[in-house]
């Protein structure tokens, strides 16, 4: 028959399109094997004496004859396992990254190439002191050297069709420039939404809503901040006049719903009288983003066999830098959280009128420094980008009066970053350990160490500037001589906090000491609420001989005791009145009075009691700053992660005239927020909702969503997890422990390790995932590799 294909003839089409098919899924596939690392071996000719063995998880032990080798073979196992990672933090600290990845990239790269942090990088490389810079130089051979030595280059490349970049020194200071970039503003939005809130509403509302702190401050050493009374209808009254007429004109909110997550951690510490066989014991869980590579590599690092002195550190480094982040040297361990002290300021640049060019410093004028960047674009034209930046910094706003705000960050300045965390590997001492921290240059962290002695210690990790003769918390001319940022504070000004009387030390990103010398030292860069670092606290205080065991279970405390006042709150109100012919609150009660005061993946309660608290944070915040919407629409407001004081005030004690005028009473408001939280829970969540429903593991490679049915290969499992903002066990979706790590130095075989993701991002590496459903579990394993498995020698 004409215009069909006969049978016989389409069967070996067919099979010859399989065919073609499989051969070319074979030759990727042999091709993509090709892409994984050597494990064992000799290789000669490195100019570096070292090894590099592997466990069974793929967890490195890496010794070198000399502390330039042990960098040289720790550059080489980080190019072999995390280069493609290396790549994209130096590449978005730049502004690079779509010359790799493309258009999609653009917005990124002009956002961060403001910054000019290739050209900082840079600056910080040459003011290295020699023996650093070599350390450093040897570290990038290894890199180049093992890119050099792959039968084929990383896979994410060969899918590409793009060749890896060799490694600079510089690169590795953009990788730890990546880091400001994850723990800091770097837009300056924050500030300036809280200046125009501060301008639109009055002082008193301004200052309730804004408190320093709460009931549940819990510094190690300063008590708790008295929040403000509530402000009188003299003040603000949201049943008549202009503020009545505001709220209810109710002009469309961009309040968040969703708490952003705190960007940080959780450490603590336990002093020798107080722990188990009289050890001092540190244990340290770092909050971050969960994506694939993992931010962390685990290792061990030795230098042995040489004329140097030994050294045995354990913990996890930063893959793009020679150095272990967070660990132990046998004679001390250490760690952090993230400070949220305020480590950016945006400044009114006053333009003069004669020249728009140029801009008043004292009485003096100054020309604006403008740069064209180029950005490559891979597939496309290169797109330029033209920047204008001051002393202070680049311009990257204007106010309400159209006057230019430069952002001034501490990462702009190269005296802020440095390679001195080296110098903790070699700390002897607690004392040692905080002026290491004290000098060194990073995004300004807690810093928490314990020694081998039994004694722990608290102070503040990065440097620090000196501000005089302006406000932090919103923008300010710096154009009067003394004002501004005038010098770096030194390390002997920094506060500390050695063996205080309770033996134990917390930081969980909220305030450590007292108020007046916090924000005198470091300002107020919107740290977190104390509910977290007080339930940490009451955990340390009822141990009485702390092992590591116990520690660990600390990190998984999934308990919502934050939450607790809030049950009995929505408990009391849907009384059998409120529940009478509405299902849905009917329905939300006993689901609520089941609940297992948890965050527990499979509880039905938590979600209704969690986002009742949203939804009413939401409308009362909204009905109080509706004013400052009105006067500033496109602006974003979001309360302080201190609001939660403000808030339990106004719910419990119900002032008439701050309710919202949509609404007759308090009890009608907050259950409408019932109604619309539970409808909400409805819509976006399956019934039966439980937290773990919400609350689901999103680890993705960037490259699983651009490869059809990659994601099972490539990403992490869905797993439904545990744990939410104001407890221990910190996590999100997309957000949690990086790390947990429990350790007492000097006796790091007892000491308890998880980490997600794995330790390599090759997909067909037996270690691809290796421990993270250990870490899913909750279940630690032991700190120092096992078994070696794999052996590769390089030689000189």
């Amino acid at each position: 028959m004409k215009g069909r294909v006969p049978v016989r003839l389409f069967r070996r089409i067919l099979i010859a399109i399989v065919a073609l098919v499989a051969i070319t899924a074979g030759a990727l596939y042999v091709l993509f094997r090709g892409s994984l690392p050597q494990l064992d071996g000799d290789i000669a000719g490195t100019g570096a004496t070292a090894t590099i063995e592997r466990d069974a998880n793929g967890t490195p032990t890496i010794t070198g004859t000399s502390r330039r080798d042990l960098a040289y073979a720790t550059g080489y196992a980080h190019s072999q396992d995390r280069f493609f990672q290396m790549d994209l933090m130096r590449r978005a600290a730049a502004g690079e990254l779509a010359e790799l990845l493309g258009a999609a990239a653009l917005d990124t790269d002009r956002h961060f190439r403001i910054h000019g942090f290739r050209a900082v990088a840079q600056q910080v490389v040459a003011q290295m002191p020699d023996e650093d810079r070599r350390t450093l130089d040897a570290y990038v051979a290894g890199v180049n050297r093992a890119l050099g030595d792959a039968r084929a280059r990383p896979w994410e490349y060969l899918l590409l069709r793009e060749q890896p970049r060799a490694w600079l020194p510089e690169d590795s200071v953009l990788a730890a420039f990546s880091m400001y970039l994850s723990l800091n503003d770097s837009t300056g939005a924050h500030e300036l939404a809280r200046s125009q809130l501060r301008e639109a509403l009055p002082p008193a509302l301004f200052d309730f809503l804004h408190p320093l702190g709460t009931e549940w401050d819990a510094p190690v050493t300063g008590g708790t901040w008295r929040v403000a009374a509530i402000p009188g209808p003299e003040i603000v009254d949201l049943r008549s006049g202009e503020q009545h007429v505001a709220a209810l004109l109710d002009p469309p909110s961009r309040t968040a719903l969703e708490e952003r997550p705190v960007v940080g951690s959780n450490s603590w510490a336990v002093a020798a009288p107080h722990a188990a066989g009289h050890a001092a014991l540190l244990a340290n869980d770092m909050h971050l983003g969960l994506r694939l590579p993992h931010v962390w590599y685990r290792a061990r690092l030795k230098v042995s066999g040489g004329a140097e002195a030994p050294r045995d550190l354990v913990g996890v480094t930063l893959p793009g830098l020679p150095i272990i982040v967070v660990g132990s040297n046998g004679q001390v361990a250490w760690g952090f959280t993230n400070s949220y002290g305020d480590w950016t300021d945006l400044v009114i640049v006053e333009t003069d009128p004669a020249n728009p060019d140029r801009y008043f410093v004292g009485d003096d004028t100054e020309a604006f420094v403008k740069r064209t960047e180029s950005i490559a674009v891979r597939g496309g034209s290169p797109v330029s980008l033209d920047v204008t930046a001051t002393r202070w910094g680049p311009i990257i706003n204007h106010d309400a009066q159209g006057r230019p705000l430069a952002l001034a960050w501490t990462a702009h300045d190269p005296r802020a970053t440095n390679v001195r965390m080296l110098d903790f590997e070699t700390a002897a001492t607690v004392q040692e350990a905080l002026l290491a921290a004290n000098r060194s240059g990073a995004p300004v962290q807690n810093f928490l160490a314990v020694d081998r002695a039994g004694h722990i210690g608290w102070s503040l990790m990065g440097q620090v500037p000196i501000r005089a003769n302006y406000d932090s918390t919103q923008p300010a001319s710096w154009r009067a001589p003394g004002t501004g940022w005038i010098g770096w504070h030194a390390p002997e000004d920094y506060p500390r906090i050695i063996d205080p009387a309770p033996g134990r030390l917390w930081t969980a990103n909220a305030r450590t000491i007292d108020v007046d010398t916090w924000l005198n030292f470091m300002g107020d860069g919107g740290y977190d609420l104390g509910a977290r670092a007080a339930q940490i606290r009451d955990d340390l205080l009822a141990l009485r001989a702390a092992t590591a065991t116990d520690l660990a279970k600390i990190q998984i405390d999934d308990r919502a005791l934050f939450m607790t006042r809030w049950r009995d709150l929505l408990l009391q109100l849907l009384d059998d009145a409120a529940v009478a012919d509405h299902p849905a609150r009917r329905l939300a009660r006993e689901r609520v009075e089941r609940w297992s005061g948890r965050a527990s993946a499979d509880d039905l309660g938590y979600p209704v009691v969690r986002a009742f608290r949203q939804q009413v944070r939401k409308q009362v915040f909204d009905s109080l700053t509706s004013q400052a919407r009105l006067e500033y629409p496109e602006a974003k407001f979001e309360p302080s992660a201190q609001f939660e004081g403000a808030l339990w005030q106004l719910v419990t004690q119900q002032p008439a005239h701050l309710l919202d005028p949509h609404y007759a009473t308090w009890e009608a408001a907050l259950l409408a927020a019932l109604d619309t939280s539970t409808a909400t829970l409805a819509r976006e969540c399956a019934d039966p909702c439980s937290w773990g429903r919400q609350n689901t593991l999103q680890m993705h490679h960037p490259l699983s969503a651009a490869l059809p049915f990659s994601a099972r290969w490539l990403d992490m499992p869905a797993d439904r997890m545990h744990g939410d903002f104001a407890m221990p066990l910190a996590q999100g979706p997309a957000f949690g422990a990086s790390q947990r790590l429990v350790v007492s130095p000097g006796r790091e075989a007892e000491g308890l390790f998880q980490m997600p993701g794995g330790p390599v991002d090759h997909p067909l590496s037996p270690f691809y995932g290796a421990g993270h459903e250990a870490w899913v579990r909750g279940e630690p394993q032991p700190l120092l590799p096992g078994k070696t498995e794999h052996t590769l020698r390089l030689a000189q």
